[in-house]
C-alpha cells in the first residue's frame, strides 16, 4: 500500500470496478469471452491468437468482439446456452454485500469492464450503479443471439469511461477509484485518484496500484472506504 492512500480513499466519492476477476470469478480463472468461445468454437486457442493480435494492432477492439460473438452467431447461440456458461461463473465472495454497503456510505459506484452485459444482469439483478459500461448481446424474441454493440470503454478505453463518470458527476478524476485485476485494467488504474489491485493477474497492475489486495472475499476493499463525506453532483443517470 503507498503511504497516502489512506489521505488519498477519505476524498473519494465514486468506485468504479472491473467485473472479470473482481466481481466474479470462475474455478479455471475463465472470462466469460474464454467460456463462450470454447462452447461454440471448440477451444481457447483462438483466445490467445486474437488477443496476439490485438496486441499486435492487427485487429482493433470491435474487430475482435465481432469475431468472437459473431462466431457464437454462426454457431446458432441462443440465450440460455449463453446463461448456461455464464452461471459456470461465481460472485467474489462478499462481493453483493461490499457494494450494497458502499452504496450506502454514500459513494456513486460504477462498473467499467470489457465483460458482457449479461453477466451483470444475473449476478447483480438489482444494479447499484450510476454508470455502466461493458459489451451488450442482442437476441431475437426466440432467444437466438442476433447483434452485440461493442463497449469504446474496454482496455485503453477504461480510462475515458471513467473520466466521462467523473465529468458527468462534477467530480475531479482524484476523487474516483477504480478496482480491477489485469492488464487492460493499467490505463484506468493511472488515472484514478485510488487504484486498487485485487488478486491482479498482471504484475505491471500491481507495481502501479495504490492499493493492492489478495483476498478471496471483497470485504478487504470495503475496508478502504469508511465513507463518502459531500455529494457529488450529477444526473446520476447510468
Amino acid at each position: 500500500m503507498h503511504p497516502d492512500s489512506t489521505q488519498r480513499s477519505e476524498g473519494i466519492a465514486l468506485i468504479a470496478f472491473d467485473v472479470d476477476g473482481t466481481l466474479v470469478d470462475h474455478p479455471e480463472g475463465k472470462v466469460i469471452w474464454e467460456l463462450l468461445n470454447r462452447r461454440f468454437m471448440g477451444d481457447d486457442r483462438m483466445n490467445h491468437q486474437r488477443y496476439h493480435d490485438y496486441q499486435a494492432g492487427i485487429i482493433d477492439y470491435p474487430t475482435w468482439v465481432a469475431l468472437d460473438v459473431g462466431g457464437w452467431i454462426e454457431a446458432g447461440a441462443t440465450r440460455p446456452e449463453i446463461m448456461t456458461e455464464v452461471r459456470a461463473l461465481r460472485p467474489v465472495d462478499h462481493a453483493t454485500e461490499v457494494l450494497h454497503e458502499l452504496r450506502d456510505r454514500g459513494y456513486l459506484l460504477a462498473v467499467i469492464s470489457g465483460t458482457l452485459d449479461v453477466v451483470l444482469d444475473e449476478f447483480f439483478p438489482e444494479h447499484p450503479f450510476c454508470g455502466v459500461y461493458t459489451n451488450h448481446l442482442e437476441f431475437d424474441a426466440a432467444g437466438r443471439l442476433t447483434g452485440w454493440r461493442a463497449t469504446p470503454f474496454d482496455m485503453d478505453g477504461k480510462a475515458r469511461a471513467l473520466d466521462h463518470l467523473a465529468k458527468r458527476h462534477g467530480l475531479p478524476l482524484l476523487r474516483c477509484a477504480f478496482v480491477g485485476d489485469n492488464v487492460n485494467d493499467l490505463g484506468v488504474a493511472r488515472v484514478a485518484g485510488l487504484s486498487v489491485a485485487f488478486n491482479a493477474k498482471s504484475a505491471e497492475l500491481e507495481s502501479i496500484a495504490h492499493v493492492v489486495i489478495r483476498s478471496p472475499s471483497l470485504a478487504p476493499v470495503a475496508a478502504l472506504f469508511p465513507g463518502c463525506g459531500d455529494p457529488p453532483v450529477g444526473d446520476g443517470l447510468p
